[in-house]
């Protein structure tokens, strides 16, 4: 990309993200008034029509100075003795639009089970159900699973050892089944009668659930 390219797309970005910044801010506003007020009434903003009257302006000087690229509002100006300029003038028009969380798509539900492995005392099977608001079963939804370490700590008082975090776990991807569901069976055998926290994540949807250090 040239030189004015990067500052005619520098600015336009600069300008949309400070109209989006404002907007949120705007909404926001509406938000807390709706919370605070008596009536309860909220507001909110679908969209938002706008339009940027703009002008590119490279001057170029006689002398040894390099030439100044700039991307400014819409106005004349007097040129400076000995100095050539260049305007482009333009109009950037659009419209920001409110976007549902999820692109509109039901919210991600996840349903977690521990039940131990029948004639394995340390050994545990971590059930994943993937649906959503919706009622329906997600089929082929990628599922992570990491040894939450920072909240071991918090609640349980220990932070695991990294050969718990690394080696617990005999993979951190699942993939759900036709029905929605997947399961990992874990050996706890590691933790040394530890509890750990293990952190389950599909969809932008998150859960938790402690596994137990000690046999069932």
């Amino acid at each position: 990309m040239s030189k004015g390219g990067e500052v005619v797309a520098d600015a336009v970005r600069e300008m949309l993200l400070g109209l989006a910044d404002a907007l949120d801010d705007a909404q926001s506003t509406l938000s807390e008034t709706a919370r605070t007020s008596d009536t309860g009434h909220g507001y909110e903003i679908p969209y938002l029509d706008f339009t940027f009257e703009v002008e590119f302006s490279e001057e170029q000087s006689q002398g040894d100075r390099p030439p100044r690229i700039a991307l400014l509002p819409k106005a004349r100006r007097a040129g400076g003795e000995g100095e050539r300029e260049t305007r482009i003038s333009s109009s950037i028009s659009g419209r920001l639009a409110t976007v549902p969380v999820q692109g509109g798509r039901p919210e991600t539900l996840l349903d977690l089970t521990l039940k131990p492995v029948d004639g394995r005392p340390r050994q545990w099977r971590l059930g994943v159900a993937v649906s959503n608001l919706a009622g329906e079963r997600l089929p082929g939804v990628p599922v992570s699973l990491q040894v939450d370490a920072a909240m071991t700590e918090q609640l349980l008082g220990h932070r695991p050892s990294a050969e718990q975090r690394l080696g617990l776990l005999t993979t951190q991807r699942l993939t759900t089944g036709v029905e929605g569901g997947a399961e990992l069976v874990i050996d706890t055998a590691s933790l040394r009668g530890r509890r750990v926290v293990v952190q389950v994540e599909a969809r932008g949807a998150i859960g938790r659930v402690i596994l137990p250090g000690e046999a069932a």
